[in-house]
């Protein structure tokens, strides 16, 4: 059961990175707006470091299924932890972030968030099996 749900948060986790990585090297700017940065720094140097950020991501979003599909239990515990408290990091980190808040910003606050409790739940009873 432990790699059933595992396994199905990261996949869901990898698919909402390559989502984000597609939007930050397609349309960062827009990406930048959305997460409240105010018009006046939006500039060409912040284009390129969304782009290397979705570039980044890229390689959460194509290593996660791999992890899924061929580590053990014992990797996907590893793997699960791990992002947790990542996850819980990013959502304890983002209403720090520079620019406004907004709408934007709030939806990736909460999906940091869910994503932590995810992974947190996914490892609850990992010892009741053994």
């Amino acid at each position: 059961m432990l790699s059933t749900r595992v396994a199905f948060v990261l996949r869901v986790q990898a698919l909402l990175f390559f989502v984000a990585s597609v939007g930050l090297i397609v349309q960062p700017l827009n990406i930048a707006h959305a997460l409240g940065f105010a018009s006046s720094s939006l500039s060409t140097e912040l284009s390129w470091t969304l782009r290397t950020l979705g570039i980044a991501l890229l390689i959460p979003a194509l290593l996660a299924p791999l992890v899924a599909a061929f580590a053990g239990e014992r990797g996907l515990r590893q793997a699960s932890s791990g992002m947790g408290f990542i996850m819980a990091g990013l959502s304890a980190w983002m209403p720090f972030s520079p620019g406004r808040w907004s709408s934007s910003k709030s939806v990736v606050e909460a999906l940091f968030l869910v994503l932590a409790c995810a992974y947190f739940f996914a490892l609850r009873g990992r010892r009741r099996n053994r």
